[in-house]
């Protein structure tokens, strides 16, 4: 009986000794800084990668894509059913994950065929994203979260794509990474052997580059040693930064799975799905190979792992890949926004969970910034939320029941123009009903263009968009009247920003490691030679069946195109002289039934008149070219030029609204879209 009780003593011993050591490790892991590690897939939809656990979508393409990290990812974190981007497209969500704000504060995702038809450089037509010689890029007087991190003692990497202006002031290392090895923005948007073309200015200038910081090592890169690169130079960050007992902020957007797909000679055919299905589960090997690292350095419990996507699938790569939602990139519909999430922090995270809650890439910041003992920025509005409710809920059921934090009501924007906020704001969702007021499609759908009254479904009744409810039920006019408050209350917040996609594109910002190719037939910008041709792609059956680019392989690339020439301008020059501040009378409507307010268009168009916009317009230039009239204007943001002698019939401008940089002088403001910044003109 003794021994017996001996044993019991010890048993219970042993419990309270286990019991003190977990609270013990757990109070220490509260209270030390964690680390950050953000994965970030490109073009990835709900449906590409095979988790057990969902309710709907996460089935690996219906079977033909395994990712056995991403499963073990989720089965040791939460998984996400309802995770958004801000925008259907790259440039804009990333942005918004950057700085936790809806792309329509920043300025990025806005085509220049709609809003800034005369953008400086050649046309970039429709596209929302910036492009390899965009003039603009994310704001500075954005705060990114690196920017707040790297001050409060973390030490801050960024491997993989940017997309988020090209200019040094713009690149990564500008924006509050110590390092920076990736390629700046989509990896199309570039000749490669994957892309074997003719350069085409905006998108396509240069060969693609990989930087290392803001330099150029490799021009084209080899997009098939990407993903293995990523993974090298991410574990070699942790070993480092944890040698230094640093805590760290590691982002990393791969370039998979974005077109054209590049995968390395030993994913290709690995899967059934194709080259998009070879380039998943290649992604899914780096990140297996980041985890383990890792754990290699026992860092595994101190950090916080985030997964998700920039936006839905292209439907023109994958039919399948966000099922079974409706669309999918560049729509409005929820296969263009919603994306897979998985978070994980071992010891601190209840493993195995699936999430029903409304969170977007936007509650990474604030969540990262709680979580770092960082304040956020108290001078703008935080869209994101902080996700520690839902991460960190005790004695929760396996799946949720929505009610654990996140988003009451999240936004959807076609584009990001804020002068056009609410003719912009498509559909709004509060709780499980999503409202359409307008809607934009990739594909032939049922509901395209304006709907009135709005169109509307019940996404947790019916996540493919198929039912919409009628108008006349009780639960369309309850739901309505709480989305149509929250979309008034919302759009009251936006103040008009600079257009960036509207500063146009400038050739002397393209990516170019040397003026001239290397010898031999290799196109202008070449270092890399041995790139128009891997010898590991060109001598792999399955690689040149997959990619269909076997005489790639045997023939030298395309011929560029030479750019064409710089348009002279008068400036500086005697008939150019400096326009002071005082001449400045203010910002007025610039035209009445189509026609200019200031009659005389130098450059820029009204409905009577057009002119091609010149390079590097600034209020200088505009007084230059309006020496004859008493008064000048520069419009879209320093885009256009009017002149006349009187003005201002439509009336003054809210001062809200004369807030866009001109293209073409930085240091100055000049109006927006269908506004003049009107001067007194200086005599020559």
């Amino acid at each position: 009986m003794a021994t017996a009780w001996a044993v019991l003593a010890l048993v219970g011993w042993m419990a309270l000794a286990s019991t003190a050591l977990t609270t013990n490790n757990t109070t220490k892991q509260a209270a030390k800084k964690p680390n950050f590690l953000i994965l970030f897939a490109d073009d990835l939809g709900i449906n590409q990668i095979a988790v057990d656990g969902a309710l709907y979508g996460y089935t690996g393409d219906g079977g033909t894509v395994a990712t056995p990290n991403l499963n073990k990812l989720a089965s040791e974190g939460i998984l996400f059913q309802n995770w958004y981007s801000s925008l259907h497209l790259c440039s804009p969500s990333r942005a918004s994950m950057m700085t936790g704000r809806y792309s329509i504060r920043v300025g990025i995702g806005i085509s220049n065929k709609q809003y800034a038809p005369n953008a400086p450089g050649p046309d970039a037509g429709v596209n929302l994203v910036l492009s390899a010689e965009a003039i603009g890029g994310l704001p500075l007087n954005e705060t990114t979260f690196s920017e707040l991190l790297k001050p409060a003692g973390y030490a801050t990497m960024m491997i993989g794509k940017w997309h988020l202006g090209v200019r040094d002031i713009y690149l990564p290392t500008s924006r509050g990474f110590d390092e920076y090895y990736g390629i700046p923005f989509s990896q199309d948007m570039g000749t490669s052997f994957w892309e074997y073309r003719a350069p085409r200015a905006p998108y396509q200038p240069t060969p693609v580059p990989l930087l290392n910081g803001t330099t150029i090592v490799e021009q084209p890169v080899g997009l098939h040693t990407l993903a293995a690169r990523y993974a090298s130079a991410a574990s070699n960050f942790i070993r480092q930064s944890v040698s230094k007992s640093k805590p760290f902020c590691l982002y990393l957007p791969f370039n998979h799975v974005h077109g054209p797909n590049s995968c390395s000679a030993s994913f290709c055919g690995k899967s059934t799905r194709g080259p998009i299905g070879d380039a998943v589960e290649e992604m899914d090997w780096a990140i297996g190979q980041i985890m383990a690292a890792l754990k290699e350095v026992g860092a595994d419990d101190d950090t916080l792992v985030f997964f998700t996507s920039d936006n839905g699938a292209p439907l023109g790569g994958d039919q399948q890949g966000n099922l079974p939602l409706r669309d999918g990139k560049s729509s409005t519909w929820e296969g263009g926004f919603r994306e897979p999430g998985i978070v994980r922090w071992p010891g601190r995270i209840s493993p195995g969970r699936l999430s029903t809650e409304i969170v977007s890439t936007m509650d990474i910041y604030p969540t990262m910034m709680k979580l770092a003992g960082v304040p956020l920025p108290a001078d703008r509005i935080i869209d994101g939320v902080d996700m520690s409710p839902i991460l960190f809920a005790d004695d929760q059921p396996k799946i949720s029941d929505g009610t654990l934090g996140g988003h009451e009501c999240y936004f959807f924007y076609d584009q990001s123009a804020a002068i056009n906020a609410a003719g912009e704001l498509y559909g709004v969702r509060c709780g499980d009903n999503k409202a359409y007021w307008n809607i934009r499609s990739t594909r032939k759908q049922p509901w395209h263009g304006p709907q009135n009254p709005p169109l509307m479904f019940n996404l947790t009744a019916d996540p493919g968009e198929t039912k919409p409810l009628a108008s006349s039920s009780i639960e369309y006019q309850t739901a309505m009247a709480v989305i149509t408050e929250a979309r008034e209350r919302h759009l009251a917040t936006i103040t008009i920003v600079p257009n960036q996609n509207g500063r146009g594109s400038d050739p002397q910002y393209a990516f170019c490691a040397n003026a001239t190719a290397v010898p031999g037939p290799f196109p202008n910008c070449t270092i890399s030679p041995e790139n128009w041709a891997p010898k590991s792609i060109c001598s792999s059956k399955a690689c040149l069946e997959r990619s269909g680019y076997p005489q790639h392989c045997r023939t030298p690339p395309p011929s560029p195109q030479p750019p064409p020439p710089p348009t002279p301008s008068p400036c500086p020059g005697p008939k150019c002289p400096p326009v002071p501040q005082s001449n400045s009378i203010g910002c007025f409507h610039d035209h009445k039934d189509g026609r200019c307010d200031l009659p005389v268009v130098r450059t820029g168009h009204c409905e009577h008149e057009k002119h091609a916009a010149l390079p590097n317009m600034d209020v200088e230039l505009c007084n230059s070219l309006c020496q004859d009239y008493a008064f000048f204007g520069v419009q879209m943001g320093g885009l256009g030029c009017f002149c006349g002698n009187k003005y201002g019939s439509e009336g003054e401008a809210p001062i809200s609204q004369c807030n866009v940089t001109c293209a073409g002088n930085t240091s100055e403001v000049c109006g927006g879209p269908n506004l003049n910044s009107v001067f007194k003109v200086v005599e020559a």
